[in-house]
């Protein structure tokens, strides 16, 4: 009771500011103290000052707070508060969520509604049942609450939360074009999906849906701050369109509030969305989901760090997800960790850690990444080298990878699959690719690599490549069998096994053995290896394998031959022959030698091995041009050129150009910045292989010449503008360019025929190949003095001056007819072309003083001339 007479003393108090406190006092859908006449009442209080409205409902059962709507409250405008955690007494299972709102009819509407809204807070209520229409448009979906252009809006607090059940979305702004951005919200300390005991599935098809959000943050700075957002049947938290950057921090997504999995592996964790936004998802716990965090088209940024995906606080929980994060089409720096090692996230027991697919560069650095069932990083349609490791011992480990960036090294987790799970050194690598770390090393170890870029790779896994492999048979009944050659990366343990499964070497080349068949293991034996195929050493050998040997021939003669990577059984000193039985080499290759056949010889006594013939051919190489571009020299120029396309053989590497008289006038590839004539081009390889590859011709062009004989000019009727055409360019270069300049050197037109005011003006025109001529001046102002002339008034009083109607310019008319009428319409006077000038008589007597009316019909398109003639004395 004490509490009611607060609220009313409240209110009363407040009757005289712009401030008010509406009060709550019924459960009905509309009426005097329900909550609609309440939200009515604030939106008409006006909008300079907060209005509050609190909850004061009698009873003591869930019926008593619940609120059964059967239209949609009012929309909220601006500066109100809803504050739900002021009902005086608690029925539901959340002593800080008191006031259940619920749609109890069939037609489809939001609980709360803010259009063009600012400065709202909602808390402590329960909102049920807001579903849409499964076959309405996006534009009418519905939610627990709408917001549509709206700012400054707060809902849920640290004690004061919202819980959001049975929705189509708990909190929903729609995509709709024209956009309109959700600015600075925040949404915290919420239940989305689950009961208002926060352990009961009750799930919303999406707990918070916004499109076209800007600013603001999804949780909070603190883990009181996060909204627990589990069991929504499509997508946790789903932000498209957004723009400009904003948070999405300590929310829990998968779990009830106690760390209990909540199965939902159709529905995403996190979705964000746009083009220029730059999300920040930090601090969220996130599992059993489809997708724990998906990154679609974003490309101003993103960072993902200190969340923990398919597991929880301690790390040891698994809360697997399908995918823990996907990064789509974001074609940006987008960040995954940190440099700094807390700001690490950790990504385990999932099925897939992290798949980037078409997006670069991302960056993923310092993460602990562990036990994911299938894979730890993968790419779709985009491919990046892993780091190779090539020594690991106790105290070094180095290798190889893109010149000038940097190597993360981890130690690997328990689970087999070489994922990084202790991030321990990060090192650069050289202008060579070349990087070594170097101290005590207490783990089996992996790498992860980040280019110059700023694009990471995937972990290093141990690798054997053995294209150069030697297997090379026992021979002259020793046990002198060995497979060598193999190179193996990211391994610092070499396990060789016989057919039946004895441990036979430990080195990375297996040597002195028996035939059999053999593999290796390699890498960190217990997690992290790799087994090869099995190599099979025959019993009937002679002690060599040439399976893999590359014989290089002679090129045109430069005895540059060679013949390499020939086994022979315990590396056995060579001596190579050629076909007359003369020695040629000592060494283990055969280098730099003419055209011929080889063989070798190794060993003694009884068990020297002679090698099969090896032949060297002499190849001659025969440079021809096979397709050209020619330019021809122009405007009198050395600006001819002849570009290569491609050639019938190999591409040369040396070229020397000639001129007609043997003249070396060029040493690249392309001849250019030449006169007409014709060129020969001799290519090389560089060594003794020269020939010519073609000889070409360049020809001349002839500039255009501007032909005025043919132009035509006219002026307009009123006299204020001119047109010239006909003007004729002769030549075969074209398409021109045409540029009219004026006296003052302003270009003024760009067509050939001319359309200006009259004045003077020369031509230039620009053929393709940049030629340039000019026209003589043309005069304009000349069309300007054959305008003919009307004055209005003549005085005939014989005094000399303005006797007679003169008009000048009448003779560029010769086929004109004048015509002057009284004022009743009677023609006094007529002239065919103007010889005789009219002298204010008719019929030899002066006409009166008055006024007269002329017509001139010109015989042109300009039509006739009309107005008024006065005769003064």
């Amino acid at each position: 009771m004490k509490r009611v007479l607060l609220f009313i003393l409240l209110f009363v108090g407040s009757a005289d500011a712009k401030a008010a406190i509406f009060i709550v006092t019924n459960n009905l859908n509309s009426g005097t103290g329900s909550l609609r006449d309440a939200i009515e009442k604030a939106n008409t209080n006006g909008t300079a000052d907060v209005d509050y409205i609190y909850f004061n409902l009698p009873g003591s059962s869930l019926a008593d707070v619940t609120i059964a709507l059967e239209t949609e409250l009012p929309i909220l405008i601006a500066n109100i508060i809803i504050d739900g955690t002021t009902q005086p007494f608690s029925a539901l299972g959340n002593p800080n969520i008191k006031i259940s709102l619920t749609r109890v009819v069939a037609t489809y509407f939001n609980g709360l509604r803010m259009d063009n809204a600012n400065k709202i807070e909602v808390y402590g209520l329960l909102f049920g049942n807001f579903q849409s229409d499964p076959l309405g448009a996006i534009e009418d979906k519905k939610g627990g609450i709408y917001l549509y252009n709206s700012k400054d809006i707060v809902i849920g607090a640290p004690n004061k939360p919202n819980c959001f059940v049975g929705c189509y979305a708990g909190i929903l702004s729609p995509f709709v074009i024209p956009k309109f951005f959700i600015e600075n919200v925040k949404i915290s300390s919420n239940i989305f999906g689950l009961a208002e005991n926060g352990l009961t599935v009750a799930p919303n098809e999406t707990g918070i849906d916004i499109s076209f959000i800007k600013g603001g943050i999804i949780g909070g700075d603190t883990p009181e701050e996060g909204n627990l957002v589990t069991g929504n049947t499509r997508t946790g938290i789903a932000l498209g369109g957004a723009e400009g950057i904003y948070k999405i921090a300590n929310n829990i997504i998968g779990l009830d509030k106690n760390f209990n999995p909540k199965p939902t592996l159709a529905a995403k964790g996190i979705y964000v969305n746009g083009g220029t936004s730059a999300p920040i998802i930090t601090d969220n716990i996130v599992g059993v989901q489809s997708i724990a965090i998906h990154v679609d088209y974003v490309n101003d940024g993103f960072v993902i760090a200190r969340n923990k995906i398919g597991t929880g606080k301690l790390g040891i929980e698994n809360f697997s997800n399908a995918l823990g994060i996907h990064i789509n089409f974001s074609n940006t720096k987008g960040l995954i960790g940190g440099s700094n090692v807390n700001d690490q996230n950790f990504i385990a027991y999932n099925k897939t850690a992290i798949l980037v697919e078409n997006s670069y560069p991302i960056s993923i650095f310092k993460n602990s990444i562990y036990c994911n069932s299938t894979a730890a990083i993968t790419f779709k349609n985009q491919s990046l080298n892993p780091a190779k490791i090539s020594l690991i011992s106790a105290s070094e480990v180095s290798g190889v990878y893109s010149p000038n960036s940097i190597v993360e090294l981890f130690y690997i987790d328990e689970c087999n699959d070489c994922q990084g799970k202790t991030w321990f050194a990060t090192v650069p690598t050289d202008a060579a690719g070349f990087w070594k770390y170097t101290g005590s090393i207490e783990g089996k170890i992996t790498s992860l690599g980040t280019d110059a870029n700023g694009a990471t790779s995937n972990f290093s896994k141990p690798l054997i490549d053995d294209t150069d492999k030697q297997i090379i048979d026992p021979f002259c009944g020793q046990t002198t069998g060995s497979i060598k050659n193999l190179k193996v990366y990211n391994a610092g343990v070499f396990q060789w096994f016989n057919s039946a499964g004895l441990l036979v070497g430990n080195t990375r080349d297996l040597e002195n053995v028996q035939a059999g068949t053999y593999y290796l293991k390699a890498g960190q034996m217990g997690a992290c290896d790799v087994t090869s195929t099995t190599y099979t050493i025959g019993s009937l050998g002679n002690g060599i394998d040439d399976s893999n040997k590359r014989i290089a021939d002679e090129i045109c003669g430069a005895s540059n031959g060679s013949i390499k990577n020939i086994g022979v059984a315990n590396n056995l000193a060579k001596t190579w022959y050629n076909q007359q039985g003369d020695i040629v080499g000592n060494g283990s290759d055969l280098e730099s030698i003419p055209a011929g056949s080889y063989f070798f010889k190794a060993g003694e006594n009884s068990c020297e091995i002679t090698s099969p013939v090896y032949v060297i051919k002499n190849v001659v190489k025969n440079y021809v041009v096979k397709n050209v571009i020619i330019k021809p020299a122009s405007c009198g120029n050395s600006n001819g050129s002849i570009t290569i396309q491609s050639y019938q053989t190999d591409k040369p590497v040396l070229f020397i150009w000639k001129d007609a008289d043997g003249n070396a006038v060029g040493n690249n590839e392309n001849l250019t910045d030449v006169s007409a004539g014709t060129y020969t081009l001799t290519a090389s390889d560089g060594l003794n292989c020269e020939n010519i590859a073609g000889s070409f011709t360049i020809e001349s062009t002839e500039s255009p010449i501007i032909d005025l004989t043919t132009m035509q000019s006219f002026i307009s009727c009123d006299g204020k503008t001119i047109n010239i055409t006909d003007i004729q360019i002769l030549g075969s270069t074209s398409p021109y360019n045409f540029q009219w300049i004026d006296s003052s050197g302003n270009l003024v037109y760009n067509e050939l025929n001319l359309t200006a005011k009259p004045g003077k003006y020369y031509l230039k025109v620009v053929d393709k190949y940049g030629c340039e001529i000019t026209s003589e001046v043309i005069d304009l102002d000349l069309l300007e003095k054959k305008k003919l002339q009307v004055p209005n008034s003549i005085t005939p009083n014989g005094d000399g001056v303005n006797d007679t109607w003169r008009l000048p310019g009448a003779e560029n008319y010769p086929n004109a007819e004048f015509f002057i009428f009284n004022r009743t319409g009677d023609r006094i006077f007529y002239s065919k072309g103007y010889d005789k000038e009219f002298d204010g008589t008719y019929n030899g007597k002066p006409l009166n003083v008055g006024v007269y009316y002329y017509v001139i019909d010109l015989k042109t398109d300009c039509g006739k001339l009309s107005g008024s003639l006065t005769i003064l004395k």
